[in-house]
């Protein structure tokens, strides 16, 4: 307001600058980043960008590293029974940084083409529902829909486990019918 005369700023009782309500800047055109960026969940990136740090605070710190070996003994080097902990563990821990934490953890010994991705893509991906904190679409279903963590866990919870486990096993059998 500096820029402009003093007569063509009308004032308040107070004496601040009135204002019109209408913003000096352009809407963003249709289909541009910037659009995207208005429409963007600013809650949801940075709740992902603090946890995919804190995943990596963890692997600089040899927390992952102590965990995977952990994991690997008392699973026997087996990828379905390292992937069924990794499962189970991503209803309490959301599966994106878990998934992060295994790459991070198994990402120089096993190989790209392993069955243990796949199965942790697996895994990590239906075990987060197990609890309704093991997901952003869960806790989104808490929030939104006003469910009770108790009402999931009795409604939901078997379910998603039985459906962890049918996939797992599914994955298995056709391994062992198209290997």
């Amino acid at each position: 307001l500096a820029h402009l005369p003093k007569d063509n700023v009308d004032l308040e009782a107070d004496g601040t600058p009135q204002t019109s309500g209408t913003s000096h800047f352009a809407a963003p055109k249709p289909g541009s980043v910037v659009e995207a960026l208005h429409k963007m969940d600013l809650t949801g990136l940075l709740f992902f960008a603090g946890v995919l740090l804190a995943v990596g605070a963890l692997d600089t710190a040899g927390v992952l590293d102590t965990y995977a070996e952990m994991l690997v003994r008392l699973c026997a080097g087996s990828p379905v029974a390292i992937a069924s902990l990794l499962g189970v563990s991503s209803a309490v821990v959301d599966n994106v940084p878990l998934v992060q934490a295994s790459i991070n953890m198994f990402g120089e010994t096993m190989p790209i083409d392993d069955p243990l991705w796949q199965l942790v893509a697996l895994a990590a991906g239906t075990g987060g529902s197990i609890l309704s904190v093991g997901s952003i679409a869960g806790v989104t279903l808490m929030t939104m829909e006003g469910v009770g963590y108790l009402w999931y866990c009795r409604r939901v919870s078997l379910w998603a486990l039985l459906g962890v486990a049918g996939g797992i096993g599914t994955y298995q059998l056709e391994r062992l019918a198209f290997a």
